[in-house]
């Protein structure tokens, strides 16, 4: 009788142990602090010498150790149906092997780098409330010897039920916290992005100016500047590799870079150099940033450019439309040693140019064809006398159409630029 009333104490506090995880496990959120709750109260409540979590991989169809005292976390990695935490994860049925070493399913590497004696195991899937595989919760060795009973089996299946829902649980808020942080992450990329961008372009008698950046749902890189020094003109349009924070703060500083030198160098191919130099030292993250860059001169029309591996821009002319001679050099930020050479051309009046980053000719439409260079050409013919702010809204325009209501996959930045007074 005393034994029956000592087995009746014991399954009591083991029920009211369980009602306790129970609600601590609800009231937990982070994943982390979550997993370790669950190992200390699974080995005190279940008398085990130790517990261990596997939390299922999907894409993998593996097993992976998050937690253990002795094992780093990732460490191991068991597929699916392979030793025993892989068979219980397939079949999402308890084992319990009184004998690890007995069984052929059991590795005892484990034991060897750890230094622990597996006597017996006791292992249990772990499923969510909609019975998708979460993980896998092993007991190793019963405090005192002997073997796990079947009343232990019990148990551990009713909190491997409570943990696999409050595990899948974590799990859900957990991603919705990161992509509430990617999503903020995007906000502040764009609003890096946008705070850098010159707020009003030079205008007068003898220049017409308008520049447009319409960034992609996945901020990337473009920029565009304009700076007036002395008698002429500094333009420049870039697109930065690589999206989100780290592409608005190389463009970021690209953009610094670019309003120094254009005080400081005699043209735009020593100011691309400059801008280089700096890029590319102690450039870890590897980024780099295709710019062409070049100067106007009011009085005469003389333009000077230079290309770091950007596409080249488009003479507007009365007459026609054709595609500037300016050969790429390679990006900016790749390697610190470059010289960029010059190209120099004249601009009569009423004659333009138009620079673009690969967001316009890579537009692409719901059926994955891109827009390319013929479209763009066209539409340069017929309104190459535009206004620049006519022309910038209405290529805009054209290339969202010819999206057809697809997410663009990169930002799209157009700038014109036309001597003269504009023909309305």
């Amino acid at each position: 009788m005393p034994e029956a009333e000592g087995t009746l104490e014991r399954s009591v506090a083991r029920l009211n142990s369980l009602l306790e995880v129970s609600r601590a496990l609800a009231v937990e959120f982070d994943l982390d602090p979550l997993l370790a709750m669950i190992l200390e109260k699974a080995a005190s409540i279940l008398e085990a010498e130790r517990s261990t979590i596997f939390l299922y991989d999907p894409s993998a169809r593996s097993l992976r150790l998050h937690l253990s005292a002795e094992l780093a976390r990732g460490s191991v990695v068991v597929p699916l149906g392979v030793g025993i935490s892989g068979q219980v994860a397939q079949t999402r049925q308890l084992l319990n092997i009184p004998d690890a070493y007995a069984d052929a399913r059991f590795n005892p590497q484990f034991d060897r780098e750890t230094g622990f004696r597996t006597r017996s195991i006791l292992c249990a899937p772990l499923l969510s409330h909609k019975g998708a595989l979460v993980g896998v919760i092993q007991l190793l060795n019963r405090v005192g010897g002997g073997t796990f009973g079947e009343d232990t089996e019990e148990m551990l299946r009713a909190f491997a039920s409570i943990a696999g829902v409050a595990i899948d649980r974590a799990t859900l808020v957990e991603a919705a916290l990161e992509a509430e942080r990617a999503e903020e992450s995007l906000r502040l990329a764009h609003d890096i992005q946008m705070s850098m961008l010159p707020r009003h372009l030079p205008t007068g008698p003898g220049l017409d100016m308008s520049a447009s950046l319409t960034p992609a749902r996945s901020v990337g890189g473009d920029f565009y500047d304009v700076l007036k020094v002395g008698d002429r003109v500094w333009f420049a349009v870039g697109d930065t590799s690589g999206k989100g924070v780290g592409a608005a703060l190389f463009t970021a500083m690209t953009l610094t870079l670019f309003r120094v030198a254009a005080t400081i160098a005699r043209d735009p191919g020593e100011a691309l150099s400059r801008m280089n130099r700096e890029l590319a030292r102690d450039n870890e993250s590897l980024m780099f940033v295709t710019v062409f860059a070049g100067t106007l001169d009011l009085a005469s029309g003389d333009v000077v450019y230079a290309n770091a591996g950007h596409p080249a821009p488009y003479i507007l002319r009365p007459d026609g439309v054709t595609a500037l001679d300016a050969p790429p050099s390679p990006a900016l930020g790749v390697v610190e040693a470059i010289d960029y050479p010059l190209g120099r051309m004249n601009l009569a009046p009423l004659e333009g140019l138009l620079l673009f980053t690969d967001g316009v000719t890579e537009a692409q439409n719901p059926s994955g064809a891109l827009w390319g260079s013929e479209p763009l050409e066209v539409f340069l013919r017929d309104r190459r006398m535009d206004v620049c702010a006519k022309l910038i809204e209405r290529l805009v325009a054209s290339v969202q159409a010819f999206e057809a209501g697809a997410p663009p996959a990169d930002d799209l930045t157009v700038m014109a630029l036309r001597r003269g007074p504009p023909n309305g």
